[in-house]
């Protein structure tokens, strides 16, 4: 008689953005592949800093560690590399759009984007500025397989991103990139994050709206209201997981 079938142990861990994938997961948007198991780990806003790595493992302290573990269903207050075969990292704190504003506007100045290499040194600087970019590659480092879904980019119409302080002030020729300078920029922090042993996943094109921010249509619940350009709805969840999923299961099938 043949051993049943072993579920492959899936872990999403995430920050605030966390929330939508649940919400898209919950209401059937997008569900995981059959035969796979999955875990939400996180912490939401200034508790996500007190995730740590630390005895071979992700940790959570003090406020974070009771989120943690209200919003894993094991209850977990750690993750090791042993616990699931893949790990994902969903936002994260990877904010992308502070990598992509300054070299669309520097594209739009002069004309075209910085070399190949100088994009490639910039890329690993920026990435490994994130503490959980960091984690993610130690979890890798320790035989994890490791997906990394970075923070979106922010929602369009919702704030007058032209004001003092804000990012078209900061990188005004942002706005006019295109979908071919975009393709450079991901193919970069894809490669950095491929030699780091990480496989991150570009926003889909088809969201992205005034040459780096996410279409209007993406906002979540009471964006207006609140000027809320961070976060995402469930159906954006949703559409950037069927970028994730299909990645995912070439990765089981090599496992």
């Amino acid at each position: 008689m043949p051993l049943p079938h072993k579920p492959h142990r899936l872990c999403i861990i995430g920050d605030s953005q966390l929330g939508s994938l649940q919400t898209a997961m919950q209401t059937g948007l997008t569900a995981a592949p059959d035969g796979v198991s999955v875990e939400f780990w996180g912490a939401t806003g200034p508790d996500f800093r007190q995730i740590h790595w630390g005895d071979g493992a992700i940790r959570a302290s003090g406020a974070a560690k009771v989120t943690a573990q209200k919003i894993n269903a094991a209850g977990r207050d750690h993750i090791a590399p042993e616990d699931f075969d893949t790990v994902i990292f969903f936002g994260a704190r990877l904010r992308v759009a502070e990598f992509f504003g300054p070299y669309l506007d520097w594209a739009h100045t002069h004309g075209n984007l910085p070399s190949k290499a100088v994009l490639y040194t910039s890329a690993k600087e920026f990435v490994w500025e994130t503490r959980a970019y960091r984690m993610a590659h130690t979890l890798a480092q320790s035989g994890c397989d490791v997906i990394y879904v970075p923070g979106p980019f922010y929602t369009a119409d919702i704030l007058d991103q032209t004001v003092k302080n804000r990012f078209f002030h900061a990188y005004p020729g942002a706005r006019f990139g295109t979908a071919a300078q975009r393709d450079v920029l991901w193919s970069t922090l894809e490669a950095v994050s491929a030699d780091l042993n990480i496989s991150l996943i570009r926003q889909p094109e088809d969201t992205v709206t005034q040459g780096v921010l996410t279409d209007a249509s993406f906002a979540c619940e009471h964006a207006v209201e609140n000027g809320d350009v961070g976060h995402k709805s469930a159906a954006f969840a949703a559409r950037w997981m069927q970028e994730v999923w299909p990645h995912f299961q070439q990765k089981a099938k090599a496992a």
